[in-house]
């Protein structure tokens, strides 16, 4: 159970910058640590290197321009100091012991080499040393190399150099890379505030739109392009709010229609009713008027009550078929029969087409009820004089039910809505706006398909299909 104690989640938003701060901190410190090293072997391991292959060409020319032994070095010290030091660094002859014969400097620093880093030096492998001169205090680098004669050490040349200089450029060049990798983190977590708050804005919006549509505010929008999938979902919440609201709106003028559809009927009966109790029941002629329009306005508030029966089973997926197999023909006579007083009324010709030794396997009561629905909006829609066909046929596998008319038909964008629950192309007509909604679901069940074709002032061709097996002809 959430309590106000309880830690808040953390945003999108925050998780985006946490995440975006750790990638490019660790991107640049890795940047850092290359570029240090970059640095390093520009600035130390080339004079090392630099130090280590003079020491070495030195020794060489060294060793084979003069006859030295341990007896004559004396003699060639001031010689070899003027011959083989090297320029900006000082070359000082050590002896074997670790003690400094001279320098190039001019003075003997007060200072012994290490017995350990003589040892280890080899014409091929100077050793290289970095610490401070005793004498200065100054950090310095010293690379050693031995003077042989024979397998003898005679002495050892010995090349230092000051780092204060080197030391001084490195930390700057350090510092000037750091303070470029704080500015690069610095513009890099801007941006990505900024990217984080161009994909967290649409969802923001989408939060606060939710929250209104929750409310039932169903005129909520999201407004603004966004990138890639946010603004799919921003489209797609646009749309669902649009669908949600023309609901609201259908379902306000479902109620306003049933309504008005069942104020109507209980009126004439309340009507009727209320004159035949307070009338003379001996006038036989009021009283047959009286009944009549009180059973034709019961059987309108039957028809409207077992159509929300119906649309209510069949949404709620409890509507069940009962088929058999029963012939086309004798069900399309029996529509028309049916519809004869009120197409002679109306001076219209319902025409019948069909083979009469074909059978097809379906429920008929529900089948028949699609088909008088149908012709009842034909006719509805006809004028006097015009024809209406209706006609079964086998198509490819299936059977086709067609109901034409020659009426006003509709354009394209009503003919989108007309199969829309409680939808009324003109609200003044009688009934709910569910009989093209509970066809539809009907041939759903029967796994067919059900088609509307028209243009406006070229009639309506009204048809749907269900699975046939040729073998149901002439059962």
């Amino acid at each position: 159970m959430e309590t106000p104690r309880m830690k808040k989640k953390k945003s999108i938003r925050s998780y985006l910058l946490k995440q975006h701060f750790f990638v490019i901190t660790i991107t640049v410190a890795l940047f850092e640590i290359a570029i240090f090293i970059g640095l390093y072997h520009y600035y130390y391991k080339n004079t090392e290197e630099i130090l280590a292959s003079h020491a070495k060409n030195a020794v060489h020319f060294a060793m084979r321009s003069s006859e030295l032994s341990p007896f004559q070095l004396q003699y060639h010290i001031p010689e070899m100091i003027n011959d083989y030091q090297l320029r900006g660094t000082e070359m000082q002859i050590v002896s074997p012991s670790g003690n400094i014969l001279a320098s190039s400097s001019g003075f003997l620093p007060d200072e012994v080499i290490e017995h350990h880093i003589l040892q280890q030096a080899t014409i091929e492998s100077p050793i290289p040393w970095k610490g401070k001169n005793p004498s200065s205090g100054e950090r310095v680098m010293a690379v050693v190399v031995p003077l042989e004669n024979g397998e003898e050490t005679i002495a050892y040349f010995r090349y230092v150099t000051s780092l204060e200089r080197m030391d001084i450029f490195f930390k700057r060049q350090l510092s000037i890379s750091l303070g470029v990798g704080g500015v690069i983190i610095l513009l890099v977590l801007l941006l990505s505030m900024a990217f984080s708050k161009q994909m967290t804005t649409p969802l923001t919006r989408l939060t606060k739109a939710s929250k209104r549509l929750a409310r039932g505010e169903f005129d909520a929008r999201i407004h603004g392009d966004y990138i890639g999938e946010l603004d799919t979902l921003a489209k797609s919440f646009n749309e669902m709010s649009h669908a949600l609201l023309q609901h609201e709106k259908m379902k306000d003028e479902f109620i306003s229609s049933v309504s008005h559809e069942l104020r109507t009927p209980l009126t004439s009966i309340k009507g009727w009713s209320d004159t035949l109790l307070t009338g003379d029941l001996n006038d036989i002629e009021e009283v047959e008027l009286g009944l009549n329009v009180i059973s034709k306005e019961t059987s309108r508030l039957t028809n409207l009550v077992e159509e929300l029966l119906d649309f209510s089973a069949l949404k709620n997926e409890s509507y069940s078929l009962q088929p058999t197999t029963f012939p086309v023909k004798a069900l399309l006579n029996e529509i028309q029969t049916q519809f004869k007083k009120q197409t002679n009324k109306k001076q219209l010709t319902l025409s019948v087409t069909a083979c009469p030794d074909v059978h097809i396997h379906a429920d008929k009561n529900r089948i028949k009820q699609v088909l008088i629905n149908l012709v009842d909006n034909a006719m509805k829609h006809s004028p006097s004089g015009n024809d209406i066909e209706l006609s079964g046929r086998i198509n490819e596998g299936s059977f086709v039910f067609s109901v034409i008319d020659e009426g006003d038909g509709m354009d394209e964008l009503e003919l989108e809505k007309i199969m829309a629950p409680f939808y009324k192309a003109n609200p003044n007509t009688v009934g709910a706006g569910l009989g093209l909604s509970i066809c539809q679901h009907i041939i759903d069940l029967h796994h067919g398909e059900f088609l509307l074709e028209s243009k406006r002032g070229e009639g309506m061709k009204a048809s749907f299909s269900i699975p046939f097996d040729s073998h149901e002809i002439g059962e």
